[in-house]
């Protein structure tokens, strides 16, 4: 039953399931508010079920305050913003990650990006493991910039 729940839950909170670098198109109306709470009430009750006895009190508290993330933003009349609609995407990952037992890393992260000469945001969805790998990939390329800089530039050090 609960796995049933879990699986319900997935698909009905699944937004995007590819963990490309291209740009997304997130559906502002993927999520019904009225199934939403029924959702919500139904795995809050759950969260102290035999199913989830693996999950810490912090992560339980992590998923009941995305769950209220997503009510509220649900809440607001619609059309979502960008902002929600990206939040909300975020929001429901962490709560399919924690419920599933998924490692961290795996987990999607979309943010709004504006390309350097664009006016025009692109939505990019990486996990975060990606996300980790592109944000050291950056530090060691700045960094080999800078030591053959300062070897080709005696002058340069002081």
């Amino acid at each position: 039953m609960s796995r049933t729940l879990t699986l319900a839950l997935a698909s009905l909170l699944l937004v995007a399931a590819s963990a490309t670098a291209s740009e997304k198109v997130l559906p502002r109306d993927a999520i019904d508010r009225t199934q939403f709470e029924a959702t919500k009430a139904h795995l809050i009750a759950q969260l102290d079920d035999e199913h989830y006895q693996e999950i810490s009190a912090r992560d339980k508290a992590a998923v009941i305050a995305a769950l209220d993330r997503i009510s509220a933003r649900l809440a607001k009349p619609p059309p979502m913003s960008d902002r929600d609609v990206v939040d909300t995407f975020n929001d429901q990952e962490l709560v399919n990650n924690i419920t599933s037992h998924a490692a961290a890393e795996s987990r999607l992260y979309c943010e709004r990006d504006m390309p350097t000469g664009s006016h025009r945001i692109r939505v990019v969805c990486l996990t975060i493991a990606k996300w980790m790998e592109r944000e050291h990939d950056g530090q060691t390329a700045m960094y080999q910039i800078e030591t053959n800089h300062a070897s080709k530039c005696p002058a340069c050090e002081n």
